[in-house]
């Protein structure tokens, strides 16, 4: 089991279907299931708010729902658009390359269910994924500021490389701060 929960979106013009579709999506581990019925409405959902999982039951009022399928798949939201059986292939071949998943009406209760656990445990990994980003971002920016401060050093105060280097390195050690709050200091200092 996922230690997090998902917020799942039901894009669907028929009440019945957005009742029967937030039922099977209730068994699984989402914190909150809203719905929609129109693709307008869904963009703006998926812009303002945190939207996991969409599901989208074809065809929508302002839109068939391929579309908003695409735009919502590129938002790295896990989408699931289900389309008649006689259009499907031709559905999953635009879909499938964003990253959406068609699936056949009638679709079956089991047949959702997994295809809403693989998203979900796709969506946990894209997570991950944009976290380790984002520490590996924050990583560069401080060994930029690093390198920055020490040539800033080597200038001004004429250090070698490695005395520039153990000179930031000691004063993060002396003030218990990290070497880029070091830099940022002596970058705005010496510039």
């Amino acid at each position: 089991m996922l230690d997090r929960r998902y917020t799942a979106m039901v894009v669907s013009a028929t009440d019945k279907t957005v009742r029967s579709l937030s039922a099977i999506l209730s068994s699984g581990d989402f914190s909150r299931i809203f719905s929609v019925n129109k693709a307008g409405d869904a963009r703006r959902q998926a812009v303002e708010g945190n939207v996991d999982l969409a599901v989208i039951n074809t065809p929508l009022p302002d839109d068939f729902g391929i579309q908003v399928a695409e735009d919502l798949a590129d938002m790295n939201i896990g989408v699931i658009i289900i389309v008649s059986r006689d259009i499907y292939e031709q559905v999953a071949g635009r879909v499938e390359p964003c990253g959406a998943v068609a699936v056949a009406k009638p679709v079956s209760k089991a047949e959702l269910i997994q295809a809403v656990r693989v998203l979900r445990v796709m969506r946990g990994k894209m997570l991950r994924l944009e976290a380790r980003a984002i520490t590996l971002e924050t990583k560069m920016k401080e060994i930029r500021l690093v390198n920055r401060a020490k040539w800033l050093l080597i200038d001004r105060l004429k250090m070698s490389e490695d005395e520039a280097h153990r000179y930031i390195e000691k004063a993060a050690m002396d003030d218990c701060v990290s070497k880029g709050i070091v830099a940022e200091h002596i970058i705005h200092t010496y510039e």
